[in-house]
Parts: structure tokens; C-alpha cells; sequence
């Protein structure tokens, strides 16, 4: 019946002063909280037979301050040298490869009843978002990474499901044309995938993530790599990170050892062994 009270809502504000450095940002800068998403897609779980549970994940992280550390003006464009990249974004069959790409994208990061949410405050908050599940140890997997649009987006690198698309870094740009920067990375215990045993527990200081500027679609600038590892460490405190050109042979090497520990009997899961083979998929 009407004028029947049902129940009270109560709201409170509170007002908490602006810190220095949050008064010199310029306007509408996002400066937190650091929060995820996960997206994990029953649809391409089954067909990339990832894991028992058939589900295939994507990440995107937003980042704060992003316009601190890099120009807005100055994005990196997609790569015109790059046959993959022309195709995708000009010629005549551009428009449909590019509607093509958006839907996938789209497909990879709907929210799903299994998406999760949650904040990373620390370094040690992002390093379980690369657990596997399977052996409740880190994953010893490359992952294809962009940033755009406040977010760094992320998934495994080499899944099946990647194989009809010209360019994995687009497809997680959205068919954006410029993005802020983009390549892979892959985690990495400090001393090496060569002298790990996943017997052993580490704490999350042992762990250091190794990130290249390795897009083929973008070509992001080297120079930038020192930017990218500073806003990394600003939004996840105390990360061990270590940047690479993606031309560098002890990259190729780090690689190369994570795929081999993947492979071996030490990992203890074989599900992750055919992402991490060598692919022909383009950047």
C-alpha cells in the first residue's frame, strides 16, 4: 500500500583533504583505486581447451595517473611498415576485418556470471592474478599486453583462438589506431626459470615480471620502456620488473626458458604446455 514505509537508506559522505601531488594532476585524471576485471569466456574456453573448468581469460587492470608518465599527444601509432597492421587498417578489406576483430573483442571482454572484480594494492595482489589454478603455483606463460584507455589489457599468448586474426595486440586495442604502448611479458623467478623448483615456496619479492615492447601492429618506441616501467611500479608497489627491446637476445632467452620450464614435468601441468610453444601468430 502507499505512504507504507518498507525500509531506510542511510548515506554518509565523508570528505578526506586532497594530498599534494593529487592537486597538481590535471583534470579528470583517474588516481585510483587500481581494480581489476577478469573475463573468463566459457565461449572461447571451449575452444581453446585451456583448462578443466573450459574457460579462457582476459585481463584488464586500470591504471591511475596513466597521463603522468606518458603524452597523450603522443600515443603510439599503428605501424604503416607492418603488412599484418595495413591490412587491418587500411586497404579494402580493412572494414570487415576490423568488424570482425571488434566482435571477438567484445567476446573476449563481456562481463560474464564468472567475471571476476577486485583492487590490487600491492605488487603481491597482481602476482595471484597469474596463479594457475591447476597447481596453485605462478604459470609460466607469456602473455600479449596493451594499454589504452586507462587499462592494461592482457591475455595468454598463442591460444588457438587467435589464429584467424591478423594481429593479437589489435584485437585487444579494440582496433584502436594509436594505443599508449603494447608488447608482452611473461613472469619470471629472480635467478631464473632454470633454478626453480615449484616445491619450493617463494615469496612474491622472488618473482620479477619481464616486459618487452614486442608489437609488431603498434612498434612502440624503445625510449618509452623506462616510462612503462615506472608507471607499472606506481600502481603496484614493489613489482620487480625488468624491461627488454624485444630484439634483445637475453629476452629471446627468457622466453625460451619460461617455454622450456612449461614443457617439463616440473611444471606440473600440462595444460599449459601448447600455449606456450612457439607460435606463427603475427603481433
Amino acid at each position: 500500500p502507499l505512504n507504507t514505509i518498507r525500509g531506510r537508506f542511510k548515506l554518509s559522505i565523508i570528505l578526506l583533504e586532497s594530498s599534494p601531488d593529487t592537486l597538481n594532476l590535471r583534470p579528470y585524471t583517474f588516481d585510483g583505486p587500481v581494480h581489476y576485471s577478469r573475463h573468463n569466456s566459457l565461449t572461447v574456453g571451449h575452444l581453446t581447451k585451456i583448462n578443466d573448468e573450459r574457460l579462457y581469460s582476459t585481463w584488464k587492470i586500470y591504471l591511475k595517473r596513466i597521463d603522468t608518465y606518458f603524452d597523450k599527444k603522443q600515443k603510439q601509432k599503428w605501424n604503416s611498415s607492418y603488412q599484418a597492421a595495413k591490412s587491418i587498417f587500411e586497404g579494402p578489406m580493412s572494414h570487415a576485418m576490423q568488424s570482425m576483430i571488434k566482435k571477438a573483442h567484445r567476446l573476449l571482454y563481456a562481463k560474464y556470471t564468472t567475471t571476476e572484480f577486485g583492487l590490487l594494492n600491492s605488487h603481491e595482489d597482481f602476482w595471484k592474478l597469474l596463479i594457475d589454478r591447476n597447481t596453485n603455483n605462478i604459470k609460466p606463460c607469456v602473455y600479449t599486453y596493451i594499454i589504452e584507455d586507462h587499462t592494461w589489457r592482457f591475455s595468454e599468448t598463442g591460444a588457438s583462438f587467435f589464429v584467424d586474426f591478423a594481429s593479437k595486440h589489435a584485437l585487444h586495442a579494440n582496433c584502436a589506431e594509436t594505443v599508449i604502448y603494447a608488447g608482452e611479458f611473461h613472469p619470471r623467478p629472480i635467478g631464473g626459470w632454470n633454478q626453480y623448483n615449484p616445491n619450493e615456496i617463494l615469496s612474491w619479492n622472488q618473482w620479477e615480471l619481464v616486459i618487452d615492447n614486442g608489437s609488431g601492429t603498434y612498434a612502440p618506441d624503445l625510449k618509452l620502456l623506462d616510462k612503462l616501467k615506472d608507471l607499472l611500479v606506481f600502481n603496484l608497489p614493489n613489482l620487480n620488473l625488468i624491461t627488454y627491446d624485444f630484439k634483445d637476445p637475453q629476452l629471446k632467452s627468457s622466453i625460451e626458458a619460461c617455454r622450456n620450464f612449461a614443457k617439463s614435468p616440473k611444471a606440473q601441468s600440462t595444460e599449459a604446455i601448447k600455449f606456450l610453444l612457439p607460435s606463427p601468430l603475427l603481433h
